[in-house]
């Protein structure tokens, strides 16, 4: 269930004094003390690229709701609308697309190899990135027991005067890092009742079907944001802060948006750690 909190009204004021200040966005500080990976567990990003036409697409949808629902806390699921089937039609003009969305779908072809299709940590499985349904939690399965290289831990504010949205993100390593790793901040939506096709239903056609972890934008780019310039040390800490104002026009409820977060490698784009959270902190 949705969780949002309120301050009362001195940390208030104290929150919307520090929101003024300005945010270092290369920040790392170095904490002694030995880290425990035994309870920072690796979590993994399964990325379902799918579209409203696509009938095959609620099928797979049900595929990676049942793995996250196998592992939960160590599954995170995000469903990304792009290519031809989530072209909006004249009778069904809702647009799930992104920017961000397009640009990943081109990069990775995901659309050039057929929906649905997706992607797990963005790793090469069975010789593939691209990653069928079927082969999903083989692929979830083959990375549960690595070790993670950092963990991430999020703090989210939502101000309501403004409409916007603050992330706060310590990413803590436990092992040596580089300045190939990025961090991606995204915002996702569920409940999103719109049209779908699906095949398995006669007729296919779904005027109300629930769309659940749709990716929505990113809040620092479509590749993220380098974390560090220089080498990354074990024990290291390293902070980022984002702000999100949500354009005018969008149709986005605060209490179904939730926030994922991941590092990943600028090389080889392999995701090393992920983390989500629906749990924001009301301020003025």
């Amino acid at each position: 269930m949705k969780t949002l909190y309120i301050f009362s009204l001195v940390l208030l004021f104290s929150l919307i004094l520090i929101s003024c200040d300005e945010i270092t966005s290369d920040y790392k500080q170095s904490v002694n003390k030995n880290i425990d990976t035994s309870q920072n567990a690796r979590k993994i990003l399964i990325e379902d690229y799918t579209g409203f036409r696509c009938g095959n697409c609620p099928a797979a949808a049900e595929v990676a709701r049942d793995i996250t629902a196998l592992y939960p806390g160590r599954v995170i699921l995000m469903t990304v609308h792009s290519g031809f089937f989530a072209i909006p039609t004249k009778s069904h003009p809702y647009d799930f697309r992104t920017p961000e969305a397009t640009e990943w779908d081109g990069f990775f072809g995901i659309s050039d190899a057929g929906n649905p299709n997706g992607m797990v940590n963005r790793i090469n499985y069975d010789g593939s990135r691209i990653i069928t349904p079927s082969k999903w939690s083989a692929a979830v399965n083959s990375l549960l027991t690595s070790e993670p290289e950092m963990k991430i831990e999020l703090n989210v504010f939502y101000s309501i005067n403004r409409k916007e949205i603050t992330v706060d993100a310590d990413v803590t390593y436990m092992k040596e890092g580089n300045s190939n790793h990025r961090i991606v901040v995204a915002i996702l939506e569920d409940s999103i009742v719109q049209y779908q096709t699906d095949y398995r239903k006669t007729p296919p056609d779904i005027e109300d079907y629930v769309h659940n972890h749709v990716f929505r934008t990113t809040m620092n780019s479509t590749w993220g944001e380098q974390l560090y310039s220089g080498d990354i040390k074990a024990g290291d800490v390293i902070k980022k802060s984002y702000t999100y104002k949500i354009p005018e026009g969008k149709d986005w409820r605060i209490e179904k948006l939730k926030i994922v977060a991941f590092v990943h490698d600028n090389n080889t784009k392999e995701i090393l750690q992920a983390e989500e959270t629906d749990k924001f902190i009301l301020i003025l």
